[in-house]
């Protein structure tokens, strides 16, 4: 089930997994958006994998959006329940 992140007011809480872009392509990290924990050359592909660690993990997934200005912040847009 995927419920907006924006309407729950998530943030990058202790232990989630985040999936956001990262240059050309999408990565994996824990809440503190430092640790790299894996990437892929797609946003699906990523997310699959995110939402898998998520669940092994027993935290949330949090898919962000690429942003159209390459300046501002991805944006959390998605929350899936691991």
């Amino acid at each position: 089930m995927v419920v907006s992140a924006e309407k729950q007011g998530v943030g990058m809480a202790a232990g989630d997994i985040h999936t956001v872009p990262r240059g050309d392509r999408w990565a994996n990290v824990f809440e503190d958006g430092d640790r790299l924990i894996v990437s892929a050359g797609t946003k699906e592909t990523a997310a699959r994998m995110g939402r898998e660690l998520a669940r092994l993990r027993g935290v949330r997934h949090v898919i962000h959006e690429r942003d159209d200005h390459a300046d501002a912040p991805a944006r959390a847009r998605d929350l899936v329940r691991g």
